[in-house]
């Protein structure tokens, strides 16, 4: 049975594990960027936990996926999911994502944004699937613009990855 729960500091060793092993995911699909593109580190993580931001997914009392939400312009912002790839296509994603997006709809939140590869299956088509839609660049933010340009300037190849929102 799937358990989502926020992430305690007892989780901190995993989340960079479960991160690099979906990234190369990502390298066999021909997104070579993402290997060698680093994780969250110990750091930012031990924040983002003692501020209730990272949920993590466990099955068989085994932590096996994870969600880090954070803000971009004031809004509730999708920054990470990771799964281990030997246990995707098991709804440990969806499950994360749902908890996010009802959680989100709990606090009061209006929307969630996130940042994604449009041609990989497992993103934007699944994102998509789940109510996110692309935000055409006319719309972006600055703030928007200049995530973009900080990820291509990190070797990110924008013409295949998009900003998707979903009303909540």
């Amino acid at each position: 049975m799937l358990l989502i729960r926020h992430a305690t500091p007892a989780d901190l060793p995993l989340l960079a594990h479960i991160e690099a092993a979906g990234d190369a995911l990502f390298a066999a699909v021909g997104h070579l960027e993402f290997v060698g593109a680093g994780t969250i580190s110990d750091e930012d993580a031990a924040q983002a936990i003692a501020e209730g931001r990272i949920r993590v997914a466990e099955l068989g009392g085994q932590v096996v996926g994870w969600l880090l939400v954070s803000r971009l312009d004031g809004e509730l912002f999708l920054a990470q999911v990771s799964v281990l790839p030997e246990l995707t296509r098991q709804g440990i994603g969806t499950g994360l994502l749902l908890d996010a997006i009802e959680r989100g709809r709990a606090a009061g939140e209006r929307s969630m944004l996130l940042d994604t590869q449009a041609d990989v299956p497992w993103n934007g088509p699944w994102y998509a699937r789940h109510g996110f839609q692309p935000v055409p660049r006319d719309a972006w933010t600055p703030t928007m613009q200049a995530r973009a340009e900080a990820q291509e300037a990190a070797g990110f190849d924008w013409s295949t990855r998009v900003f998707m929102r979903r009303t909540l």
